[in-house]
């Protein structure tokens, strides 16, 4: 019993602030659009935050205005500069302060000569009369709008589970209409096992009631630390207080220990799998279950009447065939809108991180750009050939379940439709071309503050740790995870050896009185 006890307590000592730090930080995260407009000051994060040369994704493309002027874009919002990015003034009026708000996946300035940005939050129109950004509604609840492209007269707009084309009038009152995507080709049915395990993790497969169980689960988890520390710190704290202030320590003591008994034990099941369902969302437990697929849970999220909900990552027109080619979080596909009735897979396509695709354009001679963190690739889908689009040699795969290339490709600038640079993640700004120089970038860029909801990212995921741990902050995961196995399992065993322990005692005791009353024959009844 003392060996159980201290594989139980010391344990929880060691880790139990992180423990803190990742149900703190998991209740942000399962709520963004609530913390959307709340920020951290960059200049107290690690070093390794700041932003240097454009990179951590700051840019993920440009537009151009006119012969002069062009408009950058990413997770810094959108700036408007000149042709040699020399200066930079705010174009995000109208977006909110929060940076969330400001996050940016798609820019286009239409034939029309009209501006619109696809946002974590839904569509934007600037209106040129208030210099403002205005949110356009589209038919469905918290669109995040992953691709604009031009289409005539009208507008593509791709989320990630709609297809949508809306009239390019410059009007925030237009109406988009859906366009049906057909089923896959190849769609078995299934679902990623990733994703299962991330919606279990979360709460999102029961929606927002879900959502709100595992926040409930993370505020228990709070608790056990917290009446844990008072339990263990409580004797040293009464030795040096008064009779009063002892009784009183005394009381919430036995207060906070019932409820962390009654939390630990009756909350196992729940805090099992939000522990091991986490475990496998990071590296390297996340290797093994990236391309898994398994049957989806009846009447839950994934069992959704959209096969494409939450799978859209990106769009481009093919003019060669007429053909949409889409990026999903299960590869590419194509198809004619309103003709064809399955969308076709490509035998040979480029890769594409886990992270998920950053740029993909056409270069107008039959052949796309995609980007990633694995790398930026040439694509002839027609050929059924990719090359690395620097080397310009036929693409070597870098190992399924490799997050990151030889160079992590976060965005991508172009000029006449043609990539001059690339922005590494690490590294920021490489150029492509020889004429393209290096921009600055302006300390009031620099210094721009980190939403709350990715600084709670790096928190709960552990990168936040490299700084100390280097590359081992992979292995913090799964070792804080099985740690916490650990710690419930014994926890578990601890009340369960008190319970029958004082049960025995009971009937021990029952079983002495009655002993006692036999040997004592019958009682008198004068």
């Amino acid at each position: 019993m003392k060996r159980i006890r201290k594989y139980h307590k010391w344990p929880s000592l060691i880790i139990g602030f992180f423990l803190i730090l990742f149900a703190a930080s998991g209740i942000v995260m399962n709520h963004r659009n609530w913390f959307s407009g709340v920020n951290f000051p960059r200049q107290l994060m690690p070093p390794e935050y700041s932003y240097r040369n454009w990179n951590l994704a700051a840019v993920k493309g440009n537009v151009p205005l006119d012969d002069n002027n062009q408009l950058i874009y990413g997770n810094i919002g959108i700036w408007k500069t000149d042709k040699s990015f020399s200066s930079f003034s705010d174009f995000n009026a109208g977006f909110g302060a929060g940076m969330d708000q400001r996050k940016v996946f798609t820019l286009l300035h239409s034939e029309a000569g009209n501006l619109y940005a696809g946002t974590l939050f839904g569509l934007y129109f600037y209106n040129e009369g208030i210099k403002k950004w205005e949110l356009i509604a589209l038919p469905e609840e918290s669109p995040r709008v992953v691709k604009i492209a031009q289409n005539g007269e009208n507008l593509l707009i791709l989320t990630r589970s709609h297809l949508y084309t809306f009239p390019d009038r410059g009007s925030q009152s237009e109406v988009a209409t859906e366009i049906p995507v057909p089923r896959a080709g190849d769609d078995d049915g299934k679902a990623g096992l990733f994703r299962t395990l991330w919606i279990i993790h979360s709460g999102e497969l029961m929606g927002l009631p879900g959502k709100i169980v595992v926040d409930l689960v993370g505020l228990a988890l709070i608790f056990i630390v917290l009446s844990g520390y008072y339990y263990t710190f409580l004797p040293s704290m009464a030795r040096r207080a008064g009779e009063k202030l002892r009784k009183k320590l005394r009381r919430i003591n036995r207060f906070s220990i019932n409820w962390h008994n009654n939390l630990g034990v009756y909350g196992i099941l729940f805090l099992t799998i939000t522990t091991i369902t986490g475990m496998f969302l990071r590296p390297p437990l996340l290797i093994p279950v990236a391309y898994a697929r398994v049957n989806p849970i009846p009447g839950y999220v994934l069992d959704h009447s959209n096969r494409w909900h939450d799978k859209f990552r990106d769009m481009v027109s093919d003019p060669a065939s007429g053909e949409l080619i889409l990026s999903t979080s299960e590869g590419f596909y194509r198809f004619v809108p309103g003709k064809d009735t399955i969308a076709y897979p490509y035998g040979v396509q480029p890769e594409v991180s886990v992270m998920g695709i950053t740029a993909f354009q056409d270069l107008n001679d039959s052949s796309f750009t995609v980007s990633s963190f694995s790398g930026i690739y040439q694509w002839f889908p027609h050929r059924n050939l990719v090359l690395n689009y620097i080397t310009g040699l036929p693409a070597v795969s870098s190992g399924r379940g490799n997050p990151f290339g030889s160079v992590a490709v976060a965005g991508v600038i172009n000029q006449e439709d043609k990539p001059v640079a690339i922005l590494d993640y690490n590294a920021g700004w490489i150029p492509l071309v020889k004429d393209i120089k290096k921009p600055e970038m302006p300390g009031f860029i620099a210094k721009l503050p980190v939403s709350l909801w990715n600084l709670a990212l790096e928190v709960h995921t552990g990168r936040i740790f490299s700084v100390i741990l280097g590359d081992f902050y992979i292995l913090y995961v799964p070792l804080m995870g099985l740690t916490t196995l650990l710690i419930l399992i014994t926890g578990v065993w601890i009340w369960l050896k008190i319970r029958n322990k004082k049960s025995n005692k009971k009937i021990q005791g029952g079983q002495n009185h009655e002993n006692h009353k036999a040997a004592s024959g019958p009682e008198s009844t004068l």
